[in-house]
């Protein structure tokens, strides 16, 4: 605009002086001028001509600029991402850009004084119509969708928007095309239906909450699960007094642990979240299990928390039942070891008698049927005894409470002393015994020498059973590893008896199953023996394996890794009798000794007094049926040793040592327990209470005299 006012006071300053010099050429030809007026015009002349030419130049350079505008606005026009449409209020096109062109699939020049209409859909046309027609009589903006229909029948969707010329005879028609845009919020629309008719038909309850914790979506199964529907569930909030939350352990749970909070609090998901509702009007709990996750928006904030849950009510109810069972079984299974206990102590107590007295009565002077028949008895007992101690074993390892005891032994010595017992049957029943001790086998090893023993006396002993005629025999062979102090012994115990049959090699390992299981079998037993057998060797971390064909005998073995050990003075001997006698002439010099016996069983009673006199003979005895009896001689005798039962009236065992111990007058006399009990710990529960040693039931002779010279003797 400035330029074009300066334009204007040039041209008006060039007229002026046009006509200051026409004034001048009448005066110069009335009168002569100067030369130096005439130097003065002339310069003022070329100035002009020079202001002419500058103003030539910026109109020539005004002209390019409105050329390149203009064809800049063509570019723009024709090449706009949208097609522009000029329409009469016929509908006849008047102008369009090279897009409106492409966008109808024909050449420009040929879509010039055409109707717009001609390519409207025929569903769409009335809209169409409708929407011309507003904006010739309208002054507002006007748009509408239309589809429109192109060669070989391909339809595309566009959006038309229109703006009235100020002639109010043509409109601007801008046309976008939207087909893509239309598809894909058709495929929207799909989802969309596709996810709430899961959402409606899932088996899982589905709330969403906001994040004031309202609810502002919930599913069908939501509803049926909670009990409320749809709109009585939207807008409620966690807080509500129609529910409230517990823990698994039936106490309320604190608002700021129910799961929407969580995730609220630490902005992260909750898994497998039990949560039990109590509803007011009832007393039953709904137990839920709960998964939910936050919803997080464009700033990182939580915008919605999403809560999934199902129903495990009935899951619930079968965990509190077997927790119940559990509880149940476990309380079976201390009542069983109780009540082992228990007839342990209750068998082994007449046990005890039995064994006692026929041990002292084949010591006397008997005729040779007599001997053999006391000789049987004896035996019984003692093949009672080991049928309890196997049914004790297998309670213990079925507990798991039972222990290797590890210690150096002469594994010479244990083989051999195993081999004895059975020496007597196998000449009395003409079966050959074999022992085969390789060479390479250690003299001296690291090993429960009890467990081991129990394992060899149930294989042979069943070697022996079934085995009518022939061989048995205990094979040892070593192989060594690469660690020079350890060996890998395999012990093999093979006999020519009745053999297995193929379906029951795994059958005779199970506990209380033989494999002849029928009323009329020739074979008695618990059908402990292997089970135990095996039990055994998975604490030494081997196991039990077996070749045999029915009819053709048998061959068990089995291979433990041990430690060697370098001998010591120490190590497990097994010729205990040997050191008894030994030690007798030394024991007998222990005489004068006062010793109490508390025992509320009158033939055991009988029996520690017999044994006692025929050690002891010149020691006092005296006796007590139960602790408090016990407690009161203690008062009054000077005691050099007290033989302790456990299992008694009025005051156990444990009691009457504590008491007697608790006593000013206590003088730090030894305490033996005396016990039918053999379970794990009851050594270890006597040492506790303050007993000083432990001698079970039934009383071995030697057993008592290495205990009587061990705590006598100083």
């Amino acid at each position: 605009m400035e330029n074009i006012r300066n334009k204007s006071e040039a041209q008006i300053i060039l007229r002026q002086k046009a006509e200051e010099l026409q004034q001048q050429n009448h005066s110069i030809t009335d009168s002569k001028l100067s030369e130096v007026e005439t130097l003065k015009l002339i310069h003022e002349l070329e100035v002009h001509q020079i202001e002419l030419e500058m103003q030539k130049e910026e109109l020539i350079l005004a002209k390019e600029e409105a050329e390149m505008a203009m064809q800049k606005y063509t570019e723009l026009y024709d090449f706009a991402p949208s097609g522009y449409f000029t329409l009469t209020n016929s509908g006849k096109i008047a102008q369009l850009n090279l897009t409106g062109s492409q966008l109808l699939q024909k050449d420009r020049s040929k879509l010039i004084n055409s109707q717009f209409g001609f390519f409207i859909s025929d569903d769409t046309k009335p809209i169409f119509n409708e929407f011309l027609s507003n904006v010739f009589h309208s002054n507002r903006k006007e748009c509408c969708e239309v589809k429109l229909f192109l060669e070989n029948n391909f339809t595309i969707n566009v959006y038309l928007t229109a703006v009235l010329f100020e002639n109010r005879n043509e409109a601007l028609i801008t046309a976008v095309d939207i087909t893509q845009l239309k598809l894909t919020e058709c495929a929207l629309r799909e989802s969309e239906k596709r996810y709430r008719e899961l959402l409606n038909n899932l088996d899982v309850g589905i709330i969403l909450h906001d994040k004031d914790n309202s609810i502002i979506f919930s599913n069908p199964k939501a509803s049926e699960l909670i009990g409320l529907d749809k709109d009585q569930m939207n807008g409620k909030q966690i807080f509500n007094p129609d529910w409230e939350f517990i823990k698994e352990n039936n106490k309320p749970l604190t608002p700021d642990n129910y799961p929407v909070n969580e995730i609220l609090n630490t902005r992260k998901p909750v898994k497998n979240f039990i949560i039990g509702i109590k509803k007011n009007e009832s007393d039953s709990i709904q137990w839920l299990l709960i998964n939910g996750f936050p919803v997080f928006n464009n700033l990182g904030e939580i915008a919605e928390v999403v809560i999934s849950f199902i129903e495990i009510t009935e899951l619930k109810k079968l965990e509190i039942e077997l927790i119940i069972a559990r509880d149940q079984a476990e309380a079976a299974n201390r009542a069983k070891s109780g009540f082992l206990t228990n007839m342990s102590h209750e068998i082994r107590t007449p046990l005890n008698g039995i064994i006692g007295f026929t041990d002292l009565l084949m010591k006397t002077n008997l005729d040779k049927n007599q001997a053999e028949y006391m000789d049987t008895v004896h035996e019984s007992a003692i093949i009672l005894i080991e049928i309890i101690n196997n049914i004790l074993d297998f309670s213990k390892i079925e507990s798991g409470k039972l222990e290797l005891n590890i210690e150096e032994v002469n594994l010479f010595d244990l083989v051999h002393h195993v081999v004895d017992i059975f020496k007597y049957q196998a000449e009395t029943n003409c079966i050959d015994l074999i022992v085969n001790i390789d060479a390479t086998v250690p003299k001296y090893v690291l090993v429960d020498s009890v467990r081991l023993k129990q394992i060899l006396v149930n294989l042979i002993g069943n070697a022996m059973k079934f085995t009518k005629e022939g061989s048995v025999a205990l094979n040892v062979t070593a192989v060594f590893s690469e660690n020079e102090n350890q060996c890998h012994l395999k012990f093999l115990v093979k006999d020519t008896g009745i053999g297995i049959k193929d379906e029951n090699h795994e059958k005779i390992f199970q506990s209380f199953i033989q494999e002849d299981n029928t009323i009329t079998r020739k074979f008695g037993g618990t059908g402990l023996g292997l089970a135990i057998t095996n039990q055994l060797l998975a604490l030494m971390n081997s196991k039990l394996e077996l070749n045999s064909h029915f009819g053709e005998g048998s061959e068990f073995f089995f291979t433990v890794q041990l430690e060697k050990s370098n001998h010591k003075n120490n190590s497990k001997d097994f010729n205990d009798y040997a050191e008894v006698e030994e030690e007798i002439p030394s024991i007998k010099n222990l005489s004068n000794k006062k010793i109490l016996i508390v025992e509320d069983n009158k033939i055991n009673m009988l029996l520690v007094k017999t044994l006692l006199k025929s050690i002891l003979p010149g020691s006092t005895i005296l006796e007590a049926s139960d602790g408090k009896k016990a407690i009161k001689l203690y008062k009054k005798e000077k005691l050099d040793l007290i033989l302790m039962d456990i299992q008694m009236p009025h005051k156990n065992g444990y009691e009457t040592t504590a008491e007697i111990k608790q006593l000013k007058k206590y003088n730090n006399i030894p305490i033996i327990a005396l016990t039918a009990g053999i379970m794990l710990g009851e050594k270890e529960k006597c040492l506790e209470s303050g007993m000083d040693d432990y001698i079970s039931k039934p009383i071995i002779r030697a057993n008592l005299e290495k205990v009587l010279f061990k705590w006598l003797k100083n």
